[in-house]
């Protein structure tokens, strides 16, 4: 069955590449942004099935404090996409229930699998 996934990254080529991953595992993108404040709204707006979040994203907060928002009022899995694989990045991640955390770029066959477990 086909998901909508919310794509969360300020990169614009990786934002297309994910995007373009997405579509040729026949899935629909609910909406891409590049901001925890965009991320959201676009959680609220779009209810998705899965959250594809980069940490390090343009604005206030980042992507994990993004997600501790959302948390508040939405279960929503989520799957951090970053370059950061800091212990401490790791388990701030980890604090908001995500259910996958992977180092970019992500590849269709690692996204294929993820989708496949939600």
């Amino acid at each position: 069955m086909a998901k909508k996934i919310l794509i969360v990254e300020d990169d614009m080529i990786l934002s297309m590449v994910n995007r373009k991953y997405v579509e040729l595992l026949g899935h629909k993108v609910a909406q891409a942004v590049r901001t925890g404040k965009d991320a959201i709204e676009a959680v609220k707006k779009h209810t998705p099935d899965l959250v594809l979040m980069d940490i390090r994203i343009e604005g206030d907060i980042d992507g994990i404090e993004a997600m501790e928002e959302i948390r508040k009022f939405s279960n929503v899995p989520v799957v951090y996409l970053t370059g950061n694989s800091e212990p401490v990045t790791k388990s701030r991640a980890e604090a908001t229930n995500m259910f996958a955390f992977c180092i970019k770029p992500i590849s269709m066959d690692d996204l294929k699998a993820i989708l496949n477990k939600i």
